[in-house]
């Protein structure tokens, strides 16, 4: 699979400010690559995300390396901390639920692998990945997001169902929903991934199990410019 020529397709025929990013959750340390070394300093995943977005960067990371505990466990590399896990953080300092239990409901439902079946993530520009990604996400505006919606249905027809709470949209959202699901997930992003990643107002997350990759972007090659062209006539 030509993983860079799917990257060019789907920045120009979705107008993407950045490359896609590719995703990959590995369960074994058998499948790291012998010539990767971890990134140095911890990151949080929303910010591994922005920099093989824009700036290339690929980064090899296991949970240390993770400096935000919430994005590490919504793709699997630990289970949730105790101020996470009871809704204390999102109902105390948050402020994001009228109450302890509603909170906590928000972490219960979040899409996500089994804590600890993730031992290392790579996250890495699509154009340049050295694993086969798990997930693909793309950050881009509303037009975007509804292309892939569309190609998504273009075969199946039916209806997108998204899967999103405002809250952990890289990670739960845009990566453990549609790598648990096998379905893609469109998120309306995250105050989080805002103030600490550069998320802007007007951008949207799309996570893409990389199963269903080559057929959307086919069908966004064969059919996005003529959709363009309609709207726009």
């Amino acid at each position: 699979m030509d993983y860079a020529q799917m990257s060019e397709k789907l920045v120009d025929l979705l107008g993407l400010n950045g490359k896609p990013i590719a995703v990959s959750l590995l369960k074994r340390s058998g499948d790291i690559p012998d010539d990767m070394e971890e990134i140095k300093d911890p990151l949080r995943y929303c910010q591994m995300l922005q920099k093989a977005r824009y700036d290339g960067v690929v980064s090899l990371a296991n949970s240390v390396k993770h400096s935000c505990k919430g994005g590490a466990a919504a793709i699997g590399l630990e289970d949730y901390p105790e101020n996470i896990k009871t809704g204390a953080l999102y109902f105390e300092k948050l402020e994001k639920g009228i109450s302890l239990s509603t909170s906590r409901r928000v972490v219960d439902n979040m899409p996500r692998p089994a804590p600890g079946s993730t031992v290392a993530t790579i996250v890495a520009p699509l154009d340049n990945t050295p694993t086969r990604p798990d997930v693909v996400i793309v950050i881009g505006n509303t037009l975007a997001a509804r292309r892939i919606a569309q190609a998504v249905i273009y075969r199946r027809g039916g209806r997108m169902h998204s899967n999103f709470a405002g809250i952990q949209s890289t990670c739960a959202d845009a990566t453990g929903s549609p790598y648990t699901t096998g379905e893609v997930n469109i998120s309306i992003g995250c105050d989080g991934a805002a103030k600490n990643a550069g998320l802007t107002d007007d951008e949207m997350v799309v996570g893409i199990p990389e199963e269903l990759l080559e057929d959307i972007v086919n069908i966004l090659t064969e059919r996005a410019p003529g959709w363009d062209d309609w709207m726009r006539s």
